[in-house]
């Protein structure tokens, strides 16, 4: 399989190159920063071998909306599910993910903890005083990325300057009594959720650990089975916001995207990929990162109907 992965990474690296659509996401200014041609991919198998094609391999890549499953995954782990989905729902939204209007029509709960009303409210719910929940943030980035990660923090000061619609969508929340605590140090915990980095590779050990039913590549359970199961259904249902349908019907795989240009997606019993590219669409989601995650799905056989 090496030399074939190999070959159909290339091969779906130099197709999306030739789309030309979309732009960086302007609304965090620091993202525009990055080269709008970079175009990369990388596969990390559950039995350790990866695979690396395109550029931006050294490319430090923030986190964004795809660290929303980290919080969703560790928050499971140590409140249980009965406890989290008391503080959001599971349904997909078929909305904007920043949408107020979601929020106001069919909350006060959010409708599920990908969007960002979603994960404002599980930040909310971060044991300790400000200081102790960065560091919970800190220390489980590192289990469920397998190293440790650092903050950008040019983006992060660029997520707290423009971060309006957010303070909208917590005050909205407060109000309801969906959230309680100061909302100043709730969205903090969400930018600097938003703004840990990390390249390609190490994006990839993510999904790899979801795909290995959450046992780290030397054997550690990180991760339950049912934290695993739960974590993964969201993804499919949810990951791509109102676009987590057709990316599901196309590529087959679980996966969640974020406005930095980047995708994580969960090769079922096998592995985990990310894709790079900053071209976004209105939605937000990666153009030619959508792309090679169909063209390498269908390549490999990965869709699940396969």
């Amino acid at each position: 399989m090496p030399k074939k992965l190999n070959t159909i990474l290339n091969t779906a690296v130099l197709e999306a190159k030739n789309n030309s659509d979309g732009k960086s996401a302007s609304y965090i200014p620091e993202l525009e920063s990055v080269d709008p041609e970079t175009t990369g991919v990388a596969v990390l198998m559950t039995d350790g071998s990866r695979y690396e094609a395109g550029d931006g391999q050294d490319l430090l890549i923030t986190l964004q909306s795809t660290a929303k499953v980290a919080v969703l995954a560790s928050m499971l782990e140590e409140f249980g599910s009965q406890k989290v989905y008391s503080w959001v729902r599971v349904e997909p939204s078929g909305d904007d993910f920043a949408s107020i209007a979601r929020l106001d029509q069919f909350g006060p709960l959010p409708s599920n903890p990908m969007l960002n009303a979603g994960s404002i409210s599980l930040c909310s719910h971060i044991p300790g005083n400000h200081e102790q929940q960065l560091h919970w943030l800190e220390q489980w980035i590192e289990k469920l990325y397998g190293t440790q990660l650092k903050i950008n923090n040019k983006v992060y000061a660029s997520e707290r300057r423009t971060g309006d619609r957010n303070r909208s969508l917590a005050y909205l929340m407060k109000s309801t009594n969906v959230i309680n605590g100061d909302v100043d140090n709730i969205l903090e915990n969400y930018f600097y959720l938003c703004s840990f980095e990390a390249t390609l590779k190490e994006i990839a050990y993510f999904p790899m650990l979801l795909a290995n039913k959450g046992v780290s590549l030397d054997g550690e359970r990180i991760l339950s089975i049912e934290t695993v199961r739960q974590v993964i259904s969201i993804m499919a249902t949810c990951g791509l916001y109102n676009e987590s349908g057709a990316h599901l019907v196309r590529t087959g795989l679980p996966a969640k995207s974020g406005v930095s240009g980047l995708i994580m997606a969960v090769i079922p019993n096998k592995g985990g990929i990310a894709v790079v590219s900053p071209r976004v669409n209105r939605k937000g989601t990666t153009i030619r990162g959508s792309l090679m995650l169909e063209s390498i799905s269908n390549a490999m056989g990965w869709h699940f109907a396969a």
